[in-house]
């Protein structure tokens, strides 16, 4: 027995995983299979994400005939159903039936028990290296870089190989013959890769916020799906709250992330403050139609000089909105003044440093050309790691952080 080379060690090691969740999802029973792989895509899709019937062709890479083919079948069987948009009622979107989400939790129950049972082979330290590692050399932190890493695969997947096809005297050599050639001198026979980031430096965008009225309702259609998606951090904004916080939230626009935070705690209170009059008007309206007028109310102001009275927040949060701020320093000595002490801050952005495929995913993910064009030049403005920390570090808060993942930050700080 020789000592293998890395590479090859690695290919055993996931050749054995991949067939492993193919026995657990039963797609190595052939025809005796219920499911496809396809088909599990368009369920496992649809669970976390309603999609559209139109966009499932391109998921698949398949004839718009063949997706549609897949999803009667799904249909047919009671995995899936198909649904009208409420906001678009010429939109189908597919959702899992009831039969479609059971299926899933016992699959992900054979799953999560075979991780189990490996990972409890290795002391509590490696299993949190080991875990973190596994990030690192997928690219994949959570659902959406998930998503991200599969279709920018997909579009290079022929391109991503080594030469192993090799000839000597007419005959084709064998698979372990050109590996052990391969690996033999040199283990890693390639150069680090320095991970490519869309823009290194920030190019600020606006500091006036969405005034027109045309771009406010394109926004809100966008914020209104990324909430409908599950894709406000609302949930990590609930972690740092207590009950009865009174917030205030710096750039809501149409409002939808504070509403969603309020609707979901107990007592809350929230401020918006927003340089758009437009936008007021629209989350006036939204918070109306949350039942919440009594518990939110907006404010007109420039964050740069707060109207508000010092010591006088529990919370205060922002998301999307930080990379607009005309003056960042200035912004969060503001925030700090008007918090109670011991008070938190939460504020979610984007990045600039966001790698090609993240960035072309959450492009293509905007529903219109003016979206698109928007999104870029705000990536454009957003900050990077070591610029926020470099800001908060002249702000007097107790504790800061600044936390990056795949397509944004997140700063957590308290007074």
């Amino acid at each position: 027995m020789y000592a293998m080379d890395p590479t090859s060690h690695l290919r055993l090691s996931l050749g054995f995983v991949a067939t492993v969740m193919n026995m657990l999802f039963g797609t190595d029973k052939g025809r005796k299979n219920l499911l496809s792989p396809g088909a599990i895509e368009i369920l496992y899709t649809s669970y976390f994400s309603p999609v559209c019937m139109g966009d499932i062709a391109g998921m698949l890479g398949v004839t718009p005939s063949s997706a549609t083919d897949l999803v009667n079948y799904l249909e047919r069987e009671g995995f899936v159903r198909r649904v009208q948009d409420p906001d678009n009622r010429r939109v189908i979107r597919v959702v899992p039936a009831e039969k479609g989400e059971l299926w899933l939790l016992e699959t992900e129950e054979k799953i999560y028990g075979f991780l189990e049972s490996r990972l409890s082979r290795l002391p509590l330290q490696e299993r949190y290296q080991f875990a973190s590692l596994c990030s690192r050399f997928t690219g994949v932190e959570d659902e959406m870089s998930f998503i991200t890493e599969i279709c920018a695969f997909k579009k290079d997947r022929e391109s991503v190989k080594i030469p192993l096809v090799t000839y000597e005297d007419g005959k084709l050599l064998r698979l372990e013959e050109v590996v052990d050639r391969r690996y033999e001198a040199d283990p890693f026979p390639y150069s680090l890769k320095e991970i490519p980031v869309m823009f290194e430096t920030r190019v600020p965008e606006t500091v006036e916020g969405i005034q027109d009225e045309i771009s406010v309702v394109a926004y809100n259609i966008m914020q209104r799906g990324l909430r409908d998606a599950g894709h406000l951090p609302v949930d990590d904004l609930i972690k740092e709250t207590k009950p009865k916080d009174n917030g205030l939230e710096i750039g809501p626009g149409p409002g939808y992330y504070g509403l969603e935070w309020v609707k979901k705690t107990d007592g809350t209170t929230l401020t918006g403050l927003e340089i758009s009059p437009a936008m007021i008007r629209l989350a006036t309206e939204n918070a109306i139609s949350y039942n919440l007028k009594d518990r939110v109310r907006y404010q007109e102001g420039n964050a740069l000089m707060m109207p508000f009275e010092d010591n006088l927040f529990s919370l205060a949060f922002s998301n999307g909105s930080l990379h607009e701020w005309e003056n960042a320093r200035v912004v969060f000595s503001e925030i700090y003044r008007v918090l109670q002490p011991g008070g938190r801050v939460m504020v979610t952005d984007l990045k600039c440093d966001l790698s090609p495929e993240i960035f072309s995913f959450m492009q293509g993910s905007c529903s219109s050309e003016e979206i698109k064009k928007g999104f870029e030049t705000s990536v454009r403005a957003a900050y990077r790691k070591e610029e926020l920390e470099e800001i908060l570090s002249t702000i007097p808060f107790t504790s800061s952080d600044v936390i990056t993942h795949p397509y944004g930050l997140v700063i957590i700080a308290r007074k």
